[in-house]
């Protein structure tokens, strides 16, 4: 994302949940499960396509997705996905259970979000998108909605986000973000055709958004306006 003015990015900052760190584990090979907890998250709600952030300097935050929220208990669960380098993935590295932490208020993008209607609900997308994939189909079940989620991951992952996200199609990354996804879009684009008027998100790798979106307008006939796309990060480019 681009950087914020410092006086801005304090306002932010205060503004934001406090909250102090319940759990950090790690998961499979290359992810974390983050638990945050406390007060000023009781009662409060999200929908899936929310996105949060982490101040990481001055002028800079990072985006991530809530996976789950308890607003009872106050308790907010982000998957996050260590890349092995970025600000964002060194400032949670270095949390430890019990410390205070601030999490920025939830926000959408206008063309970007979960709508309350009937349509089936494609996702697609690769580790950055695990927590967006938790959240919609746990809404996906509460609504009785179907929800076809494709997710591109760390060979060493598979089974991990298997358990997070039960009946999701997982498939192991290759060596070029977004192939092995590509190429399982290739073969069971069939699976997209078959439901009636799906809304398609398509989140995680820039390029790779790219592609799939022009597929699935060519292919699968998907009118522009089925298709709705958010990058988290891109090749060449710092994140998002």
């Amino acid at each position: 994302m681009g950087r914020t003015l410092g006086v801005i990015a304090d306002r932010i900052d205060a503004q934001s949940f406090g909250l102090r760190v319940a759990v950090h584990e790690a998961m499979g090979a290359n992810l974390t499960r983050l638990v945050l907890a406390g007060d000023d998250l009781v009662g409060t709600s999200t929908d899936p396509c929310d996105v949060t952030a982490f101040r990481v300097s001055r002028t800079d935050f990072r985006h991530y997705t809530p996976a789950a929220l308890d607003p009872e208990a106050g308790e907010v669960t982000i998957i996050v996905h260590r890349h092995g380098a970025g600000p964002g993935e060194e400032l949670i590295a270095g949390w430890s259970v019990g410390d205070d932490v601030l999490l920025c208020r939830w926000s959408s993008t206008r063309g970007f979000r979960w709508t309350d209607d009937e349509a089936p609900v494609v996702l697609l997308g690769d580790s950055t998108v695990i927590s967006l994939a938790m959240s919609m189909s746990d809404r996906a079940a509460r609504e009785g909605r179907t929800l076809l989620a494709v997710l591109e991951v760390d060979a060493d992952d598979v089974e991990a986000v298997r358990e997070l996200v039960p009946g999701a199609v997982v498939v192991a990354a290759g060596d070029e973000p977004g192939l092995t996804l590509d190429d399982w879009l290739d073969q069971h684009h069939d699976r997209v055709t078959a439901l009636e008027d799906p809304v398609v998100h398509l989140a995680g790798h820039g390029q790779s958004i790219q592609r799939q979106r022009t597929f699935l307008r060519a292919a699968c006939g998907l009118d522009r306006r089925q298709i709705r796309t958010q990058p988290y990060w891109a090749t060449g480019r710092s994140g998002l």
